[in-house]
């Protein structure tokens, strides 16, 4: 009896053993696994970091589609960009414009190269007036004279004479409405007469500053006032001839 109750006893605690060595072996198992599951996972994510750091490389249709999609460097340029374009783009068309001078007509107010700002606002708010310096598209007996068509260029000239005035030149000087006008800023006395001529309505006459080196109102006439683009404000290149435009007050 007592054996067999040493022996009973001694299953027994076989079996205890073997209970615990499978939860161990089981919690050991379970720990690998989910190691491994974490490991996965972590390589996984260090791939995906790894993937999500690289950049694509550049093509035209990649930049397109990001530019469609409102995004990449090209859309970042042109919403910075082109609102600033627009906005001089109309100061420009509406309000100024810069203007270089490419001959000598206008000698020695201008010189070949002086740069000009021609504002073209005042054009809208009241006729022009004696002396302004004005920026035009000639009118057509200029291309007639010159045998040339019409091709955008622009002519620079000085205001003498408004609509309802009389002008004339007698021994080089210059008459409007009969009085004798005093222009410092002229080259030299003009070495040619012009009878008086009274300036239409809607028009202008016009002459270079530089009298006998002028293609002007003296040659093909009266200038119609629609033709102006602007006038000539302020002489901004070279900086030592920088301010406004000499003569352009009375």
């Amino acid at each position: 009896m007592v054996d067999d109750a040493k022996s009973g006893g001694d299953e027994a605690r076989s079996e205890r053993v073997d209970a615990i060595l499978r939860q161990l072996s089981d919690a050991e198992l379970g720990s690998s696994s989910s190691a491994s599951s974490g490991d996965a996972a972590s390589a996984g994510s260090s791939v995906e970091a790894v993937e999500g750091g690289e950049e694509e490389p550049w093509t035209i249709q990649g930049e397109i589609a990001a530019l469609r999609e409102g995004r990449g460097e090209t859309y970042e340029f042109l919403r910075e960009f082109v609102p600033t374009f627009a906005f001089f783009l109309a100061i420009r068309i509406a309000i100024v414009e810069p203007r270089y001078i490419p001959s000598l007509s206008m000698f020695p107010t201008f010189d070949i190269n002086d740069q000009l700002a021609v504002e073209k606002v005042s054009k809208w708010l009241h006729p022009p007036d004696r002396r302004d310096v004005v920026v035009f598209d000639p009118p057509p007996l200029f291309w007639d004279l010159t045998a040339r068509t019409p091709d955008g260029e622009a002519v620079i000239k000085r205001v003498v004479g408004i609509a309802g005035d009389t002008v004339e030149v007698r021994e080089g000087t210059l008459y409007v409405n009969g009085e004798q006008q005093d222009e410092p800023f002229t080259n030299e006395k003009a070495e040619y007469s012009l009878k008086s001529l009274t300036v239409p309505p809607g028009t202008v006459f016009v002459l270079g500053d530089n009298r006998n080196h002028s293609f002007d109102s003296h040659f093909w006439g009266f200038l119609p006032v629609k033709n102006i683009i602007g006038t000539a404000t302020l002489r901004y290149w070279p900086p030592n001839r920088f301010g406004p435009v000499p003569g352009s007050e009375p």
